[in-house]
């Protein structure tokens, strides 16, 4: 009887900490996503090196609801701008509204050109609409459907945030190694004091990209949405933060 009983406790403290963990899974409909922040808005890239500040890029970014051939899309720009015009560049994404389904992907930049990606439920290979395209030969087959990094902060502002609150989700970026499971959690709340002396409530959502790279992102709790971020590579830090 109390091995019975032992073994009936370690599996609902098992059932416990399964239900504790959300498995966010590519097709599921974001209950909030009419609070998904639609227009444009500016960040600021930069690092810390030993001490030093170095001066990244800034991001302009826009997001919003278009329709082509009928069919309803989300579409995302970014266009980045740094000291050093080699790492300049700019992305158009779309994917599917409620969803963030990926659809495509083209990403150009001066280092590598012209990239672009469609994307299915079994795969990802190259978009063969997109001229000079210098993806060849990619062929990344999925197990299962995957979010794109590339909108990881609009992703992220979608979850439906609580004290304590954890998930995994399956990202990939394009180009990139095969897409892989993270975990992401709320750590709690802060207040953060804006430049005109406001206070912002903000959730404060923490990963660590599988062991390479803890950071935490600083969402409002009007909103969720995004206001900072930081994390580390190595000795490096790395800071995001939106410009009101």
């Amino acid at each position: 009887m109390k091995t019975f009983t032992t073994t009936l406790c370690i599996l609902s403290y098992s059932w416990i900490l399964a239900q504790e963990i959300d498995t966010i899974r590519m097709g599921q409909t974001f209950e909030n996503y009419d609070d998904l922040e639609m227009g444009t808005m500016k960040e600021v890239i930069y690092t810390e090196v030993n001490g030093a500040t170095r001066f990244g890029a800034m991001k302009i970014k826009s997001v919003k609801e278009v329709e082509i051939d009928g069919k309803k899309y989300l579409e995302f720009k970014h266009t980045w701008m740094s000291g050093n015009t080699d790492f300049n560049g700019d992305f158009y994404y779309l994917c599917e509204p409620q969803t963030l389904k990926p659809v495509l992907h083209i990403r150009n930049t001066k280092q590598k050109g012209k990239e672009g990606f469609r994307f299915t439920d079994t795969a990802i290979i190259p978009l063969d609409t997109v001229q000079d395209n210098v993806v060849k030969d990619l062929d990344i087959q999925l197990e299962v459907p995957t979010y794109a990094w590339e909108i990881d902060l609009e992703t992220y502002s979608l979850l439906p945030m609580k004290k304590g609150y954890q998930a995994v989700m399956n990202f990939y970026h394009p180009g990139g190694p095969a897409p892989a499971y993270y975990t992401l959690k709320v750590e709690g709340d802060e207040k953060l004091v804006l430049p005109s002396g406001e206070t912002m409530d903000c959730w404060v959502l923490f990963t660590d990209y599988g062991g390479t790279q803890p950071s935490r992102f600083w969402y409002t709790k009007r909103g969720q949405n995004f206001v900072k971020m930081e994390g580390n590579y190595g000795q490096v830090k790395i800071r995001k933060k939106r410009l009101y």
